[in-house]
Parts: structure tokens; C-alpha cells; sequence
């Protein structure tokens, strides 16, 4: 190959790829728009145009980055709950000792409630949807799995291996949601709640002094 074919194929390489940052990002931005919509109204109350209204743009625009609602839907959760569990690793690896491991934990969960509500109502929104609609299950299997697994490397870290990470999952989700409804009805004592009800289940699970 000579010398002016390949920069072409360079340059071409460099456009194609531009093009692909540029959809992703716009995809990102979409689904920014769209949780906000989603999580006021809720999945079933929420159409393609309210979501097109909210994110300034046309519903054929929706269509061009997303097949349907629930194709949007799950990555706008597929998005955020990455986010999350990278967050949440990063305190877990960044640690210096089992009890600022624990404390960075409880911190990251009361400051997602404090600033994530809105997605994390719509990731209990569609992952009680897909109790009845199967189109949901694989993102919902997807995202439990991802949360499964950062609550198994913390159980690692702190060498509490004899936990079962389903059953730690399952003790902190139910307490998350519980803080989350209060939160999202103005509940004052909710996050204050929320922490104190962490360090009593950690405590109870051994983890914590």
C-alpha cells in the first residue's frame, strides 16, 4: 500500500470514529433528558414524545439512536448503574483499611440517594416491570448481576468470604429502597436514617467495630 492510500484510509478511520463519539455522546445526552422524564412520570406514564418534549428534539431523533421506549429505557439504566458500580469499586480498591472501606461504602450509598434519586427510581421502575415484560429481563438480570458482583468484592476485600453476596445484596437493596421511597416523599430523616441503618447492618454482618 502507498504512501497517500494509506492516509486515507487514516483519514477515513479518524472520521469514522469521530462519528461514533459523536452518537455515543449523543446517545449519553438523550438518556440524560430521558431519565429525568422517566423518573417524574414513570415508565408506563411516559411516551416516546414526552421523553422527545423533555430532551428538546424530535421523536424521529429518539428513533434514530433507539429502536423503542424500552430500548432507550435500558440503556439509560445499562448507563447509570455502570457509573454507579465503577463509583463503588473505586471506593472499595482506594481504601487503606477494613473500616474506611466500610465508611466509604455507607458514604457512597447515602450520597447516591442524595444525588441519584431520580435514576435510581427508574432502575425499581423497570426492574418491577420486568416481572410482567420479558423485553426488560436482560438488562434487569445484567444490572443485578453488576451489583451482585460489587457487593461480592467488598465481602473479598474485607475477607468476609463466608457471606453469601446474594444474601448481603438483598439486606442492603431492600434497605436502599427503603430509604429511596422515603427520600423521593421528603422524608427530613431519611438519609440520617439510611446511615444509621447501614452501620447497624454491618455491624450485624460482622464487618464492622
Amino acid at each position: 500500500m502507498d504512501t497517500a492510500a494509506a492516509q486515507k484510509i487514516g483519514r477515513m478511520r479518524e472520521v469514522a470514529e469521530r462519528k461514533a463519539d459523536k452518537r455515543v455522546e449523543k446517545k449519553r445526552e438523550l438518556a440524560r433528558s430521558a431519565i429525568l422524564t422517566l423518573a417524574q412520570l414513570g415508565y408506563a406514564n411516559t411516551s416516546l414524545r414526552d421523553i422527545a418534549t423533555q430532551s428538546g428534539v424530535s421523536v424521529g431523533v429518539i428513533h434514530y439512536y433507539f429502536e423503542d421506549k424500552i430500548d432507550l429505557i435500558s440503556y439509560c439504566v445499562e448507563q447509570y448503574k455502570a457509573e454507579f458500580v465503577a463509583r463503588m469499586r473505586l471506593i472499595i480498591d482506594s481504601s487503606t483499611s477494613p473500616d474506611s472501606m466500610v465508611e466509604g461504602f455507607i458514604d457512597g450509598l447515602v450520597r447516591t440517594i442524595e444525588e441519584d434519586a431520580d435514576a435510581h427510581r427508574l432502575w425499581y421502575d423497570i426492574r418491577t416491570q420486568a416481572l410482567f415484560d420479558e423485553s426488560f429481563r436482560p438488562t434487569v438480570n445484567e444490572i443485578e448481576g453488576a451489583l451482585i458482583g460489587i457487593v461480592r468484592h467488598l465481602l473479598d476485600r474485607l475477607g468476609a468470604t463466608a457471606i453469601d453476596p446474594v444474601d448481603a445484596y438483598a439486606a442492603l437493596d431492600g434497605r436502599f429502597r427503603y430509604c429511596l421511597q422515603h427520600f423521593v416523599q421528603q422524608d427530613a430523616n431519611a438519609v440520617r436514617d439510611f446511615r444509621a441503618a447501614l452501620a447497624r447492618l454491618f455491624l450485624l454482618l460482622g464487618l464492622k467495630d
